[in-house]
């Protein structure tokens, strides 16, 4: 009798070792490239974030700066008054955040610059006011200014 033996197409063990070894690492390649993506992801919605504060803080100043027609600074209590004859809004400047009558921005200034009439000024009356940020480049300041009223020399 003539025993046939049928050899079964199949993969070796050593095959299917290799295999999985090539899949995991590659599987870890993968998670690692998704931790880096994660991280990156992260810190671009904190960068948003933060210049969205910065922006929505330039409007609000930009805004008030425009309505009132009076602007000063007191240096002993860290507030910027903007005052009309009806009603004023108050900017206190604490170390990690400028709070108005009706916003809190959690933004710390590295610098704040006032000026009057193109001079800087310490105290008093202002025209225009500089802002300049901690954790950020010097490209990112905010300049906000009002038109004077010829009134103010009378």
């Amino acid at each position: 009798m003539i025993k046939k033996t049928h050899k079964i197409k199949a993969f070796t063990l050593t095959e299917m070792m290799v295999v999985i070894v090539i899949s995991a690492i590659v599987v870890g390649l993968a998670f690692t490239v998704l931790g880096i993506v994660q991280n990156n992801m992260r810190s671009i919605e904190n960068n948003y974030e933060y210049q969205s504060k910065i922006q929505s803080l330039e409007v609000a100043l930009t805004i008030d700066f425009t309505k009132y027609p009076v602007a000063e600074w007191n240096p002993k209590e860290n507030e910027l008054t903007l005052s009309s004859p009806i009603e004023n809004r108050t900017y206190t400047f604490v170390s990690d955040s400028i709070v108005n009558d009706l916003d809190t921005f959690a933004l710390k200034t590295k610098n704040v610059t006032y000026y009057f009439e193109g001079e800087e000024v310490k105290s008093g009356r202002i025209d225009a006011i500089k802002l300049t940020f901690n954790d950020t480049k010097d490209l990112h300041r905010i300049f906000v200014y009002k038109r004077n009223d010829p009134t103010i020399h009378f």
